[in-house]
């Protein structure tokens, strides 16, 4: 369980920061404010973090 949810939370954190890229140079409408942007960024790490811990606990799980 804990290595699909894993992988769910990592893919999910993947697209997230790949849809706040900027397109064509201009910046998304909701992360113009800066409070907004630092935000965003620590709930893409925490869910990319949170995504590798749980696919290493899913595997080591798994193996063990």
């Amino acid at each position: 369980m804990q290595l699909a949810m894993g992988v769910v939370l990592f893919v999910l954190s993947v697209v997230a920061f790949w849809h706040a890229m900027p397109t064509d140079g201009t910046v998304r409408g909701y992360l113009r404010n800066d409070q907004v942007q630092a935000y965003y960024a620590i709930v893409l790490v925490g869910g990319l973090v949170g995504g590798v811990l749980l696919i290493i606990i899913g595997v080591a799980s798994l193996l063990g």
